[in-house]
């Protein structure tokens, strides 16, 4: 995976990188101004970081107060709006730290016309620098809307590759918790359905998302020029259930756990239970021959405290003989 670098010399204070289309192919702009290079189209990420970015997008021609709004505010809600030719919105990724390893749920601002295309994020993610290593390894994107739907894609896969392993993960759960574990809560479960749960809402909101710009719920239709935005729909569907079935499994297996660990409890309590009644007749008789009252049987005796141990030996094993005759000991 190519992680983000360093913005070039020769672009604006804020911009990570930028990139001129001809034909689909991507060709790294030098200029501090993107927009102003001749090209089909360009594409320029924005570190919204630093404060010098807000200053990048104002120098933008023509963009609508809305997106400037959009990216001032810093908005984190998933959404896909469209105003004066521009549509634009918050997409969800994953942040990365230095090593490229997912830090937890993102978010990357973007806005897009027929000639550009503008993305910014607030942290380092990892489908957006997904984005950018198949555009210097020659992909061909025809335009912006389809850069955004390719976006979509990596992230969608992104999402998948986490599934995966978090199905891996509750595999290794199942196998440590059909053993009879000694401890089940040791099974770290709780940590990987929060996980999982996370993932699913993440989906469903880009699901919900996309169906209502694309279909035109609400009035609020999004052209995206037929640039496979159904295509992209229909595998987050079978990613949402692919997570919905993860879920199922861990809440299975959470059952299975509290089935183990009320077992468990039973056993510790039927074995407190035996003890307590094997040590109730002894306590008994030794009360009794412990009150400092005239009368008390074998008081003068040599061997009175031999008498008594024995008389509650005997207790004790009548007792386990009563249990067993009842069936509370096998």
């Amino acid at each position: 995976m190519t992680l983000e670098v360093e913005p070039r010399d020769g672009l604006a204070p804020g911009v990570l990188c930028a990139y001129r289309f001809h034909d689909g192919i991507a060709h790294p702009l030098e200029t501090s101004d993107p927009d102003a290079s001749t090209g089909a189209w360009t594409w320029t990420h924005l570190r919204l970081g630093d404060v010098r970015a807000q200053a990048a997008i104002r120098a933008m021609p023509d963009l609508p107060a809305a997106v400037s709004k959009l990216f001032k505010d810093l908005e984190a809600r998933v959404q896909i709006e469209e105003a004066a030719g521009w549509v634009y919105g918050v997409a969800p990724d994953f942040e990365r730290d230095l090593a490229g390893k997912t830090q937890g749920a993102g978010r990357l601002l973007f806005a897009f016309d027929d000639r550009r295309l503008i993305t910014g994020r607030l942290h380092a993610l990892l489908a957006v620098d997904d984005l950018r290593h198949v555009v210097e390894h020659g992909r061909q994107i025809r335009s912006p809307a389809a850069a955004l739907v390719l976006l979509l894609e990596q992230y969608t896969g992104r999402v998948e590759e986490a599934l995966e392993a978090l199905g891996g993960q509750i595999a290794a759960i199942e196998d440590y918790v059909l053993t009879a574990p000694h401890n089940p809560r040791e099974a770290g479960l709780p940590a990987l359905r929060r996980t999982i749960a996370r993932q699913r809402r993440e989906l469903q909101v880009l699901r919900t998302t996309l169906g209502r710009t694309h279909a035109g719920r609400h009035g609020r239709h999004v052209e995206f020029s037929g640039e496979g935005v159904a295509d992209r729909i229909a595998w987050l569907d079978d990613a949402d259930r692919e997570a919905g079935a993860l879920q199922d499994r861990g809440r299975l297996l959470y059952e299975e756990i509290d089935t183990l660990i009320g077992a468990a409890t039973n056993r510790s309590m039927q074995t407190l239970t035996v003890i307590s009644t094997l040590l109730i007749p002894p306590t008994l008789i030794t009360g009794l021959f412990g009150m400092n009252v005239p009368g008390v049987p074998f008081q003068h005796h040599g061997v009175g405290f031999i008498e008594a141990s024995a008389l509650c030996t005997a207790s004790v094993v009548a007792s386990l003989w009563l249990l067993r005759r009842m069936g509370v000991l096998s």
